[in-house]
């Protein structure tokens, strides 16, 4: 395509209007004077203005697209489509770059129109677009990011609403990240830590499968022929072989029945809320369900107050967002103390689930009006203890693991060998 003047274009150095900087981007295909095509990228404020653009630059428009078109038509895009949500470190950054671009004086439209392009994920991408569309029609930003609850649940946009009735969005955007990020972190390292034991596991259960199904059945053949008693062990081998080979169908059949019906059962309140009091009474594990809930409560709980969302408000969206059966009994009894006058940290403290140490650090906090920062810092302590006990988890379940596999590798090789060692005495 021939270089042109027009300064609307994508590429050129020097803007001839500083307005049209951070303008959509529109995709075009178009005829030079020459009957050649030509396409790229043009800043305009809508179709009409990139099409006056591109016939000022001698090009005569074949085809303009929107950014969110150009995007549903780019490469791929379809796949991308395809079953990917949005993640929350994908939000995380976008609320981040959103607080860095405000705070360095961009317009909300332009910054949103920036990001809008930059989104690899096509399904956000669309939806900052209709953000950035409801923004320029005179919504607020908060009343914008409702039109997404999937992708903006209603913890983010009362921040949002909290930090643009305060004037302050770019600090209320700053905290939403760093909520996101740590839970993202939180997530991303339980996920790890579950990679490792979860391909073990499915390694030593092929193996297992294979040995029962083709390799024992034509090792104990041999067995028929004796006229003496088997060990009680091979007997046992024998069988479990016998029902592994001869069921398996079935058993494959029943897990995938219960591997499509356990999401669908889980979600029901009353089953979520056996599972949530069932992990609280296992031994080891409820150590650490507490402090991942401890710490999820003070960072959600203190980034809502710091952004000035109400203490009423922010206590129920924390609720909302722990979302377990133990612990919001709990919230919903501080809400009515808090509503009747009674101090946040008496409440938490008289339940008996809040640690003493996060009920001192809020009580501190109530006295010297500094409770965000203090939560938050409540919550950096329990992340990190969080963290250690997945460590010290995962160190010990892989030996856990390998030995129980080498005990069932053990149990295999004697039941096949006992009745060979009596054979030979036999024979002697």
């Amino acid at each position: 395509m021939p270089k042109t003047p027009d300064s609307c274009f994508r590429g050129n150095d020097e803007l001839e209007d500083p307005k049209l900087a951070n303008m959509p981007i529109f995709q075009y295909k178009a005829y030079t004077a020459a009957g050649k095509e030509a396409h790229g990228d043009i800043e305009a404020e809508s179709f009409k203005g990139a099409g006056e653009a591109l016939r000022k630059s001698g090009l005569f428009p074949k085809e303009i697209l929107s950014p969110e078109k150009a995007l549903e038509k780019a490469p791929f895009a379809d796949i991308i489509k395809k079953g990917r949500s949005v993640s929350a470190l994908e939000l995380a950054s976008f609320t981040r770059q959103l607080s860095t671009l405000l705070s360095s004086g961009s317009a909300l439209f332009d910054a949103l129109a920036v990001l809008s392009s930059e989104q690899e994920n096509a399904e956000f991408a669309k939806a900052v677009v209709n953000v950035k569309e409801s923004v320029a029609g005179g919504s607020s930003l908060a009343r914008s990011l409702q039109a997404a609850p999937k992708i903006f649940p209603e913890m983010y946009v009362r921040t949002v609403e909290a930090g643009e009735a305060s004037g302050s969005l770019d600090e209320a955007l700053s905290r939403l990240a760093d909520l996101l990020e740590a839970r993202a972190r939180v997530a991303d390292k339980v996920s790890s830590a579950l990679i490792y034991p979860a391909i073990m596991t499915g390694v030593g259960i092929l193996v297992l499968f294979f040995l029962f199904i083709f390799v024992i059945p034509k090792i104990t053949a041999i067995f028929d022929d004796m006229e003496q008693a088997l060990p009680l062990i091979t007997r046992v081998l024998v069988g479990v072989s016998w029902l592994v080979k001869t069921l398996w169908p079935l058993g494959a059949a029943i897990a995938a029945i219960l591997w499509w019906l356990a999401p669908r059962y889980i979600k029901r309140p009353e089953a979520k809320a056996f599972f949530d009091r069932l992990v609280f009474k296992l031994p080891m594990i409820n150590s650490l369900v507490i402090k991942f809930y401890m710490a999820s409560f003070s960072r959600t709980l203190g980034s809502l107050l710091g952004s000035n969302v109400p203490i009423l408000v922010s206590l129920d969206i924390t609720k909302r967002v722990l979302n377990n059966a133990i612990f919001d009994p709990v919230i919903s009894k501080s809400i009515k103390d808090v509503t009747e006058g009674h101090a946040l940290s008496a409440s938490l403290k008289s339940s008996g689930l809040f640690s003493g140490m996060l009920c001192h650090m809020i009580v501190t906090g109530e006295k010297s009006g500094e409770l965000p920062g203090l939560l938050l810092k409540a919550a950096a302590v329990y992340e990190k203890e969080f963290d250690t006990g997945v460590e010290r988890g995962l160190s010990l379940l892989e030996p856990v693991l390998i030995l129980i596999m080498g005990a069932i590798v053990g149990f295999v090789v004697l039941a096949v060998l006992l009745p060979i060692f009596e054979l030979n005495q036999a024979i002697r």
